[in-house]
């Protein structure tokens, strides 16, 4: 076989192989490359029911009453109340909204203008809690404090533990009475911490004794 033949049956090998390489890359491009993809802005599966119904009542009067669903705007509250790490409102699963907050009035006038579809208060900006109703199911101050005798939960910086329902005497203490909501919140996880950031209002340096403030402590 001469020279020529040789480079002509090179030529057509090498075409083979490169036709059937383009071949295969046309393939991985129809399969790969080209496949239908879902657009990025396509709509997100959401629950269409919910949302329609309430955009359907956005603007409208809530035409509020002590019977109302109060769990239709206060989203956050009502995930609280059936939240397992929330052990206050574990504790109270078995009341509605309006066992505890019973201040009508207030509660009235809370609403008067809101409409569907307002953004809900993150923090209340008025007590609905009546203090009575907390000690109609738990006892007064007193009979709590004969409970709590040997909790720990209020312990300050220096160690020192104080009974969270026991009153010490005092001017400041007697004009300014701590009531139950203080310090609980049904719809917080941690119950101690929110008590000491009561405390820590006045006793800011965390201990719980008098004269600790800079200004007396320079007298």
């Amino acid at each position: 076989m001469d020279t020529n033949t040789n480079r002509t049956n090179r030529g057509v090998a090498l075409l083979a192989v490169f036709g059937a390489v383009l071949a295969l890359a046309t393939v991985l491009a129809i399969s790969v490359g080209c496949a239908p993809k879902e657009a990025d802005d396509a709509p997100k599966p959401t629950d269409q029911g919910q949302s329609s119904a309430t955009s359907a009542m956005d603007g409208q009067p809530v035409d509020w009453t002590m019977e109302s669903d109060c769990s239709l705007c206060h989203t956050v509250e009502a995930e609280g109340a059936a939240d397992p790490a929330c052990p206050q409102a574990k504790a109270h699963e078995a009341q509605v909204c309006g066992d505890c907050h019973t201040m009508e009035s207030e509660l009235s006038n809370a609403h008067a203008d809101v409409r569907f579809g307002d953004k809900a208060p993150t923090k209340a900006t008025v007590v609905t809690v009546d203090p009575q109703s907390c000690i109609d199911c738990h006892g007064s101050m007193e009979e709590m404090a004969a409970l709590t005798a040997s909790s720990t939960a209020l312990t300050d910086s220096n160690g020192v533990t104080v009974n969270p329902h026991e009153r010490p005497e005092g001017s400041k203490h007697d004009e300014h009475p701590a009531t139950c909501t203080d310090c609980h919140n049904n719809h917080s996880r941690d119950l101690p911490k929110d008590a000491m950031k009561y405390c820590a209002q006045c006793h800011h340096r965390g201990v719980f004794q008098c004269g600790t403030c800079h200004e007396l402590r320079d007298r």
